[in-house]
């Protein structure tokens, strides 16, 4: 797999860095996997991996055991458990992959799960932005406390809203484009494009300006100032 590290811990490996930025999970990277290659097997100690799965498809080979993924699916993959991606197809695999340690933490699931984002219902939030949730902690996330899809319709905006220094907030556009207004600042995120929110002051919120939906994957850490 290639990988290409987005973000990492502010306290971390490669802090003081442009991107060492987050404050509670450690790492967001983006990997491709090419068509007709697999990943070397590994094991992840202390750490589990979050993936989402933005084109292509294969499967997960964990502990002797094949997980089929496509387009659209989300995988926990817990600590201690031996796996590797395998691309069987003819096309390129992309996927976002947002890590978190769990060394000192009891981990509720020693199995990989995978589940698509079109297999929860989806709810409103923020006047207009329409989720679709993938993981959250009854699934086995740590400090994670949500990864979504998020859509938004053409020609919306979400309620402007603020957050402070105390969790992660990551969007990645999907597919789409829209403006993401953070505090003072103005970015038309396009596909592949992330924006970390964290702090926000007044307030983020995210405009389709567009005449086609936009599709982001978000992820979050758990409120640490509640």
């Amino acid at each position: 797999m290639v990988q290409r590290t987005i973000f990492t811990r502010e306290d971390g490996e490669g802090a003081g860095s442009q991107g060492a930025i987050l404050r509670y999970i450690d790492r967001y990277a983006r990997g491709f996997i090419e068509a007709g290659t697999s990943t070397e097997p590994q094991i992840n100690e202390g750490v589990q991996d979050v993936c989402f799965i933005a084109s292509g498809s294969g499967k997960l080979v964990a502990d002797g055991q094949d997980y089929p993924f496509e387009e659209g699916d989300g995988i926990l993959i817990p600590p201690s458990v031996e796996h590797m991606f395998v691309n069987d197809c003819d096309t390129p695999v992309e996927l976002f992959i947002a890590t978190e340690c769990v060394a000192d933490a009891k981990v509720q699931n020693r199995s990989p799960r995978i589940r698509n984002y079109r297999e929860s219902q989806m709810f409103p939030s923020h006047w207009s932005y329409l989720v679709h949730r993938i993981f959250g902690q009854e699934d086995g996330l740590v400090r994670m406390r949500d990864v979504l899809v998020v859509l938004i319709d053409p020609l919306q905006t979400g309620d402007s809203h603020g957050h402070g220094s105390h969790m992660d907030e990551v969007w990645t556009m999907w597919k789409g484009e829209a403006v993401h207004v953070v505090s003072k600042e103005v970015c038309v995120q396009t596909p592949g494009t992330v924006v970390s929110v964290c702090p926000s002051d007044p307030g983020h919120t995210l405009i389709n300006h567009t005449q086609e939906p936009c599709y982001l994957f978000y992820f979050c850490s758990l409120d640490y100032n509640t």
